[in-house]
């Protein structure tokens, strides 16, 4: 019967159609600090169709004639970046790259965003307000921290902010799951669960 059941979840998991993507790539001189969802790598972030919400620090190096030492950073605030796109490529554009313009940019960026067809995608943007010396923050607890206020790039501003199931619905879905496993398993999760409080 478990075998019977697992093959057929396996089959209906192949079955599905694949969950369609977003690409966005960006450019060197942006910093990921954070993402509401997706994951990053390298300098692509793979994010799921709908409304993402990206933490980025702009980090333009004017590079010295006579040595690396003397390299000028210029380092934007962290900026909380709000946009909605299916299932294509996007590209962060606006970046300076005469070296006077850096030092202007990291003060006041301002960032546009492009689809694969090089349209652009509406982009909310707003500056992240972090005081003090900014080594080991948790980029994610300081975006959580900003969508619970009211910033124009905060998730409540969307509308769309928890979770596509309403709780009771997902309540029961847990406890049906929690009842069809076996102790060893129910021990298992009661630990991971405990663990996350």
């Amino acid at each position: 019967m478990k075998r019977s059941l697992a093959a057929l979840c396996l089959t209906a998991l192949c079955a599905a159609p694949a969950q369609a993507e977003v690409r966005l790539t960006l450019p060197d001189d942006l910093v990921l600090l954070g993402s509401a969802q997706g994951h990053a790598q390298g300098q692509s972030v793979t994010l799921p169709d709908g409304v993402n919400q990206l933490l980025l620090q702009y980090d333009g190096v004017e590079e010295s004639r006579s040595s690396s030492e003397s390299d000028r950073h210029y380092r934007s605030r962290p900026q909380v970046l709000r946009f909605e796109a299916s299932n294509t490529s996007l590209q962060l554009t606006g970046l300076p790259d005469e070296r006077g313009d850096k030092a202007r940019f990291a003060e006041h960026p301002v960032l546009t965003l492009h689809d694969g067809a090089g349209q652009p995608v509406n982009l909310v943007q707003d500056e992240l307000v972090v005081s003090g010396l900014q080594i080991g923050v948790d980029w994610s607890g300081k975006l959580a921290d900003y969508n619970r206020g009211t910033g124009k790039a905060a998730w409540a501003a969307t509308g769309v902010v928890s979770a596509t199931a309403p709780a009771d619905t997902l309540e029961a879905e847990l406890q049906r799951l929690f009842l069809g496993a076996d102790p060893a398993l129910k021990r298992r999760f009661i630990g991971w669960a405990a663990n996350q409080l």
